[in-house]
């Protein structure tokens, strides 16, 4: 490692107008302990030009094969992922000894960025825009999480550093999810150490702080502490240092309802972001698409404007002055008179650092755990501080969200014994909205938890008028269990038309036709559609274990956005699952 005394600007070659590879340098505009990042520029024949970022290991980490391992990987995942919700990468090189990764240039500003100041400037980020913002993030993942090699095999992609500072909002309205430097691939050459957590402790999910093995539901927890905090503007988990928010994270105790902290928020949407937030990974959204499916729907129902036109009106009012100062500097750089003066006016003013993909992390510090030191119930540190090998720059955790008036919780210490916590029931049906009765009790509508529930057998009644009722039994055999049911209430089946009267047939026969033969069906497309089912809706695509009466159907498939209407059949066999996958 090198000398205190020799940072980074001393180990720096780079320059101001050196050409490395096929680019050529304008600007340094952030720079760490591993890496930096420079704005440059690509020029070619008949006036071909292009900016771009570039970020560059430092000299000095070029010789740790861990750290280079890590850089190397980060370039060839990132490669392979091709999505408008992801920042593209363009390409891979080595200068001097030195790697580096071009990636797209973007005008815009990270989230935190936009939350700070909007809120000095007193216009807050728009609930609406905020949902919206956390969908085509949750869309970005999606595809990532769902992304498979050449070999047609799936290669396991997780994020693992979701983060207000990780998405970037351009100018034009559109987000994109930057920095999978972190990410860890089924694939991947070098892989974190075992017991290894590396992330931003306030935006990990519970089995990340934990050190345990993640998939994409990991994502999506972290996606979920975002949201809850752009809708409630205070901070989920708020503790001044990396160790006491690791085992707040860690820990199983109940997280709030977004509405019961900022009344604001309507409580169909407090649930949609609780079942992201869920403290064990199966009893959250199965995968980022739901989770963008299921804020899109309520987004359908709001009445305000929520696309990139609007979000790009909202980033002119905020950032109106920074967008007008960029331009200018953008065209002193095309006429190939920005001056050193001129460079760094650029990166103060026109294009900061949390403007730009791949910036190295300000507001809040990348916290690494290189041992496991929470055990399972009673979050507690092993070894004191020797477990933790905090990358702090500056200090404490920054804060997205002002301070608010009441006191920030302190770490609990070790204390007595607590009573065992009682089960956790969460029950969800499909479509939402029914009345629920659990062991012949009237509980109300879901989705619903309940955590007042004794362990042993209990039976759980759905109803919903023009559905068919379901029913489902479920043990809770634990203390502080988490358990999930998911009852899938089928549409009625129209009534049937009037024939004569049938021969008569022996009652074992005429009980066994009575009875009404259902099947399940899975149907995912792309891009989604909304289903009909003789005028019924029955839900958006992915639609999962679907119950439909058995034989044949004609499904319409509905996506207004891309002028896609068109119907298609399915034979559904009674007591079997139908699986069908289709690009539309």
């Amino acid at each position: 490692m090198p000398s205190p005394s020799a940072g980074p600007e001393a180990l720096a070659v780079w320059q101001q107008g050196l050409t490395v590879g096929r680019y050529s340098l304008l600007t340094r505009l952030a720079v760490g302990g591993m890496a930096e990042i420079w704005l440059a520029r690509q020029v070619g024949p008949k006036g071909f030009e292009k900016f771009i970022v570039i970020k560059r290991i430092l000299d000095g980490l070029g010789t740790d094969p861990e750290f280079v391992g890590m850089f190397l990987d980060e370039a060839r995942l990132a490669a392979q992922l091709n999505h408008p919700n992801i920042v593209q990468i363009f390409d891979l090189g080595e200068e001097e000894g030195a790697f580096y990764i071009a990636m797209e240039y973007l005008p815009g500003e990270n989230l935190a960025s936009v939350v700070r100041t909007g809120m000095r400037q007193k216009r807050p980020l728009p609930l609406s825009h905020a949902v919206r913002i956390i969908a085509s993030a949750a869309e970005g993942l999606g595809y990532a999480h769902a992304k498979v090699g050449p070999d047609g095999a799936l290669l396991g992609i997780v994020h693992r550093d979701v983060s207000p500072q990780n998405l970037l909002l351009t100018y034009d309205g559109g987000v994109k999810v930057l920095d999978f430097g972190i990410a860890k691939a089924a694939t991947r050459e070098s892989q974190t150490l075992s017991g290894q957590v590396k992330g931003k402790a306030a935006y990990m999910s519970p089995e990340q702080a934990r050190g345990q093995p993640l998939d994409g539901r990991s994502d999506i927890f972290s996606l979920g502490v975002i949201l809850f905090e752009l809708v409630t503007r205070s901070r989920l988990f708020k503790f001044p240092e990396p160790l006491a928010a690791l085992q707040a994270v860690a820990s199983e105790e109940p997280l709030p309802l977004a509405h019961t902290r900022n009344p604001e928020v309507p409580e169909a949407l407090s649930h949609l972001i609780a079942r992201a937030l869920a403290r064990q990974p199966g009893e959250r959204y199965p995968t980022a698409r739901h989770f963008q499916h299921a804020l899109e729907e309520w987004l359908r129902g709001q009445s305000e404007g929520t696309g990139s036109a609007e979000l790009a009106h909202y980033m002119s009012q905020v950032f109106g002055e920074r967008i007008q100062e960029r331009s200018r500097l953008l065209d002193t750089a095309r006429s190939g008179d920005l001056s050193a003066s001129g460079a760094q006016r650029v990166a103060a003013r026109g294009i900061s650092a949390a403007s730009v993909p791949g910036s190295l992390p300000q507001a809040e510090e990348e916290t690494t755990l290189e041992q496991p030191w929470l055990r399972r119930r009673g979050a507690r540190l092993v070894g004191a501080a020797a477990a933790l090998a905090l990358a702090l720059g500056g200090g404490a955790l920054g804060l997205l969200w002002p301070r608010r008036t009441e006191p920030v919780p302190a770490p609990v210490a070790a204390a007595a014994p607590t009573p065992p916590a009682p089960p956790v029931l969460t029950i969800e049906t499909e479509p939402p909205g029914a009345r629920l009765v659990v062991d012949g009790k009237d509980v109300g509508r879901s989705p619903l938890r309940l955590d007042s529930l004794a362990l042993g057998e209990h039976t759980v009644a759905a109803s919903l008028e023009g559905r068919l009722p379901a029913e489902r039994r479920v043990k809770l055999a634990h203390p502080g269990e988490r358990a999930m049911v998911v009852l899938a209430l089928a549409a009625e089946p129209p009534p049937p038309v009037a024939e004569p009267p049938p021969e008569k047939e022996p009652a074992a026969a005429a009980s066994k036709t009575s009875k009404k033969a259902t099947g399940r069906l899975t149907l995912d497309t792309t891009p989604w559609t909304h289903v009909f089912l003789r005028g019924r809706k029955l839900g958006d695509t992915p639609l999962i274990d679907h119950v439909l009466p058995a034989g044949q159907h004609q499904l319409k498939l509905v996506n207004e956005a891309k002028n896609i209407s068109t119907v298609i059949e399915v034979e559904i066999r009674s007591g079997q699952s139908t699986v069908k996958k289709l690009r539309l």
